[in-house]
C-alpha cells in the first residue's frame, strides 16, 4: 500500500553519514512513489530539512559508492569555478565565475568581513535568463552563510535532491565549501543545514538503499 503524502520533517544529525542513513530511512518509509518528467520513477518525500551538527566527522558514508579521490575532484569542482569539461553548468561555475565576472563566494566573504551579523551573505546557482530555456537545470539552487558567535553555518536549498546517490558528494563538497569560507574569515566552521523540497531515491538504488534501511549489508 502507498504512503499517504506527508510533507516535512526535521532531522537533527549528528555528522553527513548520519544524516545520509536517517533521511534515506524517512524516504523509504514515509515518501511517495512517483513518475517524474523525465519518465524516471523516485522514491520522493517533500521538505526534509537536515541539520547538521558536525560536518567534520564520519564525512563518508560506509555505504555510499564515492570515495575519498572522487569526493576531493567533486569538492575542487565547486570551490574553484572551473569547468574543465565544458558541462553545460557546474555549481562552481555558477558560484564563483559567472561569465568571468562574478563570484559570489567572495561576495559572502567580504559581506561576512564587513558586517557580522549580515543577512545577505547569499549565493544562488539559479539564473532565469538561462534556466527557463535550459532542459539541465541546477538542482542547488542557494547557498547562505550565517556568522554567529564566532562561527560560520551553512544553509543548502536543492529543489531537487538525488539523495540516494548525490547527497554524500553534495555535503563533502559543502563542507569544504564552509571549510574554506571560515578560513578566510578567521573563524571555526559550524552546522551544515540541507533543505531538500524533493528529496528523492531512484529507483535504480531501490534495491540498495532498502538493504540500508533493513541494515542489510
Amino acid at each position: 500500500m502507498e504512503n499517504r503524502l506527508e510533507i516535512g520533517r526535521l532531522l537533527r544529525a549528528k555528522h553527513i553519514s548520519d544524516a545520509w542513513y536517517r533521511g534515506l530511512n524517512v524516504i523509504w518509509n514515509h515518501g511517495q512513489i512517483i513518475t517524474d518528467e523525465r519518465g524516471s520513477q523516485i522514491r520522493e518525500f517533500i521538505d526534509l530539512m537536515v541539520v547538521i551538527e558536525d560536518p567534520y566527522t564520519a564525512r563518508i558514508p560506509e555505504d555510499t559508492a564515492w570515495n575519498e579521490e572522487r569526493l576531493e575532484e567533486y569538492a575542487k569542482q565547486l570551490i574553484s569555478g572551473e569547468n574543465a569539461l565544458d558541462f553545460e553548468y557546474t555549481y562552481g561555475e555558477r558560484l564563483r565565475n559567472w561569465k568571468g565576472e562574478v563570484d559570489q563566494i567572495e561576495y559572502v566573504i567580504e559581506k561576512l568581513k564587513k558586517n557580522k551579523t549580515s543577512r545577505r551573505a547569499t549565493a544562488v546557482t539559479w539564473i532565469p535568463g538561462v534556466d527557463t530555456k535550459a532542459d539541465e537545470v541546477p538542482c542547488m539552487i542557494l547557498d547562505d552563510f550565517k556568522l554567529r558567535e564566532d562561527q560560520v553555518h551553512l544553509t543548502a536549498l536543492f529543489r531537487s535532491h538525488d539523495f540516494g546517490g548525490a547527497y554524500p558528494a553534495n555535503l563533502y563538497g559543502l563542507s569544504k565549501l564552509l571549510e574554506y569560507v571560515a578560513e578566510r574569515l578567521g573563524v571555526k566552521p559550524g552546522k551544515i543545514t540541507t533543505v531538500s523540497i524533493s528529496a528523492h531515491i531512484y529507483a535504480h538504488d531501490w534495491d540498495q538503499v532498502e538493504n540500508i534501511v533493513k541494515g542489510v549489508r
